[in-house]
């Protein structure tokens, strides 16, 4: 071997080495960003989602308690009056418009749920999303034989694909079943 052959193996093995790191650097910004874009989406949400309708949710929660006698698409509310799903996002519905803007912006984001670590999103924000994922499954199985485009599609859509992963993931509890 001569000292040339040796040089040029050097350099290609220097180039590997060199080619290895640009693409783990790349790979762990790519990663970094996802990061940093879930946590201002969960920004976004903590901004936008505020305590009187996490305290609506909880309400709701509890007064549609299968366990408590009350049907599935019912609710027994503390005044004695019941709702339905179907009339909860209507005006003067049990949802006061803070279930529907819940659902908007889960909605919002859906789309991009997939790009982020949804994990964390789930975590923060799971058991919300799935009782709201069961009040919107039902209302979007009585109207399939509408045609019409419902504001929670993405969100259902979103659910649809990843529910089944999500369900026993970790999930911050905001209430729990009485």
């Amino acid at each position: 071997m001569d000292i040339e052959e040796i040089r040029n193996w050097i350099l290609l093995i220097l180039a590997v080495i060199g080619a290895f790191v640009t693409l783990r650097s790349y790979l762990n910004s790519i990663r970094q960003r996802k990061i940093d874009n879930t946590y201002k989406t969960l920004d976004f949400l903590r901004k936008h989602i505020q305590s009187d309708e996490i305290e609506t949710f909880k309400t709701l929660f509890h007064a549609n308690n299968e366990l408590s006698g009350v049907a599935y698409n019912e609710f027994s509310l503390e005044d004695g009056r019941k709702d339905t799903i179907e009339t909860m996002f209507s005006e003067g519905g049990c949802g006061n418009g803070d279930i529907h803007n819940m659902i908007e912006l889960f909605n919002l984001i859906s789309p991009t749920l997939d790009k982020l670590e949804k994990e964390i999103i789930w975590y923060e924000y799971g058991q919300i999303m799935n009782k709201l994922y069961q009040w919107t499954k039902y209302l979007e199985e009585i109207d399939t034989k509408k045609d019409n485009k419902q504001f929670y599609s993405q969100f259902n859509k979103f659910m649809k694909k990843n529910w089944n992963d999500m369900l026993f993931k970790p999930t911050k509890y905001y209430t729990y079943a009485e």
